[in-house]
């Protein structure tokens, strides 16, 4: 994937739109949609502070019911208004009609630079002139509606990054909610500006009473407009030449990555508690791919937007961890972090961590769906590294058979597949998604077989596991002798014990499966091993007949899982304590230093993740099929119960 281009707009740019932009805040022109019961345009009013003005007629035009006028709005008068008896701006009111005067200063360069890029400019020429030829006419109307809607989004995303994290917390939810008009004018400059600016009015007109508000009306605004572009983009030919380049707006830092949806600055100050690795009791295979994920995570290159892991495999771009309640989930995650955290500092890289919980459920409706897709694109944001987790997904994420799931939650189970493995799914190397839950056999399974790799969160098995949890618990109030034959926290290295969990999935743990897979190898081959590719072949097809969930998807998984078990090392300690050692050197020489330490793959890693797999597969389906029972017994029991008591009541 070739690097995009990052074009810098700077200051003195923008200043030569400054006088345009501060007419348009002033007063614009727009023709707002007649609502069927309106059949005459309202009645004009006297402007008083305080109260809500009416609209202005432009000058010169009639005011009849039968003409298409053309009314003119004022933005600084709107905002102005807000505080009855005030003469004087706000500081909030100065700041955000100066923000959306400066988003208009972003949309004239955006416009003027895809009209260069597109050759636009010289068709416009060419139309004035009267040279233009009938057959360039569709060209014509093309380029203008694709330069029009990208500097619309460039508008919109401009004024959402300045107010993502202004006046309150960021991604803040506001009590209302725009809509916008289900279509938008984008077949000239004017007219798509002018429709943006009169959706930032209404939205302010509508909702804003106060500082507050009107932060939450424009910001809503803004969004609600992003995301109708960003829906309307893979309709516009000719969108290339915006998409093609990053805007970096100076001396704001505001980046304008084609139709990506802006998110919040990346923040060093992520408040996660530091866990190491060998302060956690037990799941080692856990601890190894979590470990894993985080160095690879931080050999993304920012500059290329790529990653050798990519390049080479065993990157890991979706997982899932499930365990019982109090098995060591949280601080897993935790230790992920603080690796991360570490790990980045030494790169230099950027570094976000979010977690999508059911706190993202909204009552409004579509809501929920456009906090997942947030959520996404803040962890998809290229220009940062960044680990997005959803807790309890089960809870989060609804499965479309469950008829208690909620619309919310069925929104965001769409959106999370259309995001891990759509259509429009782009893996770069600087973002891994992880889902964790208790009960993952009540996860939609279309959702749980988007996840590459999957691994058991056991928490403590061992003798020596209770003792080492003990141990951190109360060693620093309590010293006792470690006893016979115990060294504290020995058996939590994992390169020690890992080796044996791996062995473990030489057969499937799961009877039924054991005896699919005995049966296959001792048919296909004479000496009772699988190593051929009709030989694999035989056994992923007999599982397949076991379980029909267990579909090309399910191979890709497993396939990828065995990629990484290929990149199955951990990076030199070296590379990641001093930055001239790995980091700093360039992307070729890092992928050649990468490709050096990757193993073969044999049959017995093959056979072992195949295992894995169906056994995690029959683990969910065994644990849904128990619940199932349980809750029919237990209603058996009660329905028994109340027929002994109504009985006894009768008698």
């Amino acid at each position: 994937m070739d690097s995009i281009s990052v074009v810098t707009v700077s200051d003195k740019e923008l200043e030569a739109h400054l006088a345009e932009a501060t007419r348009k805040v002033l007063s614009f022109p727009f023709r707002p949609p007649r609502s069927k019961k309106e059949e005459h345009p309202p009645k004009k009013q006297a402007t008083l502070r305080g109260r809500t003005i009416a609209y202005r007629p432009l000058q010169g035009m009639t005011d009849t019911p039968t003409a298409q006028v053309e009314t003119q709005f004022s933005l600084a008068d709107r905002i102005q208004e807000l505080a009855a008896g005030d003469e004087l701006y706000s500081d909030v009111e100065h700041h955000v009609l100066r923000l959306i005067r400066r988003a208009v200063q972003v949309y004239a360069r955006i416009y003027e630079t895809t009209e260069q890029a597109s050759g636009l400019d010289r068709l416009k020429a060419a139309n004035q002139a009267g040279t233009l030829s009938r057959s360039d006419e569709p060209e014509l109307a093309a380029k203008v509606n694709a330069a029009s809607a990208a500097a619309l989004f460039a508008f919109a995303s401009y004024l959402l990054s300045r107010l993502l994290d202004y006046g309150e917390k960021p991604g803040a939810e506001a009590p209302f909610q725009v809509d916008v008009p289900s279509s938008l004018p984008v077949s000239g400059r004017s007219e798509a500006l002018h429709a943006g600016l009169h959706l930032v009015y209404t939205a302010i007109d509508t909702h804003a009473r106060d500082d507050q508000t009107l932060v939450q009306a424009v910001r809503e605004a803004a969004a609600q407009l992003a995301l109708r572009l960003q829906t309307l983009q893979h309709s516009l030919q000719y969108r290339e030449f915006f998409t093609r380049y990053h805007y970096r707006v100076e001396p704001e830092e505001v980046l304008i990555a084609g139709f990506e949806l802006p998110v919040g600055r990346a923040r060093s100050d992520i408040h996660v508690p530091e866990k190491r690795p060998e302060e956690i009791v037990g799941n080692h295979v856990a601890k190894l791919e979590a470990s894993r994920i985080a160095q690879r995570l931080v050999c993304y290159d920012l500059e290329r937007q790529r990653n050798p892991f990519v390049d080479l495999g065993g990157f890991v771009f979706t997982f899932l961890g499930d365990g019982s309640p109090g098995t060591g989930k949280t601080i897993l995650i935790q230790m992920m972090v603080t690796l991360l955290r570490q790990y980045a500092e030494v790169a230099g890289l950027p570094l976000r961590y979010e977690n999508f919980s059911i706190d993202e459920i909204s009552d409004y409706q579509g809501r929920s769906g456009q906090n997942a897709k947030r959520f996404c694109q803040s962890i998809l944001d290229p220009r940062v590294v960044a680990l997005g987790t959803i807790d309890d997904v089960d809870q989060v994420c609804g499965s479309r058979h469950d008829k208690n799931a909620s619309a919310g939650q069925l929104e965001v189970t769409a959106v999370f597949m259309q995001e891990f493995a759509g259509t429009n799914t782009v893996v770069r190397g600087n973002a891994s998604f992880g889902l964790l839950s208790n009960h993952p056999e009540r996860v939609d399974d279309a959702l749980r077989q988007r996840t590459q790799i999957r691994f058991q969160i056991d928490g403590p098995q061992t003798r020596n596991d209770f003792a080492d949890l003990f141990h951190i618990l109360l060693h620093r109030t309590w010293d006792l002798p470690p006893g016979k034959g115990y060294e504290p926290l020995s058996d939590q290295r994992v390169r020690q014990v890992i080796r044996e969990k791996y062995g473990e999935h030489d057969v499937p743990q799961s009877p039924t499966l054991r005896a699919i897979f005995e049966e296959v190898t001792a048919r296909g081959s004479r000496d009772g091993r699988l190593h051929t590719w009709s030989g694999f072949g035989e056994y992923l097809h007999a599982l397949q007949q076991k379980d029909p969930r267990f579909t090309g998807r399910a191979v890709k998984n497993v396939s990828d899982a065995i990629l990484s078990r290929m990149m199955d090392f951990d990076l030199p300690d070296e590379w990641l304590e001093k930055r001239e050692s790995f980091f700093a050197k360039p992307y070729e020489t890092r992928v050649a230093m990468v490709s050096e330490l990757r193993s073969e793959i044999t049959p017995e890693m093959v056979i072992q993740e195949i295992n894995r797999y169906a056994d995690s597969e029959s683990r969910y389906a065994e644990a849904s099929d128990q619940r199932e029972f349980d809750e029919r017994t237990r209603q058996y029991r009660l329905d028994a119960r109340a027929r002994k008591t109504a009985a006894e009541s009768e008698s």
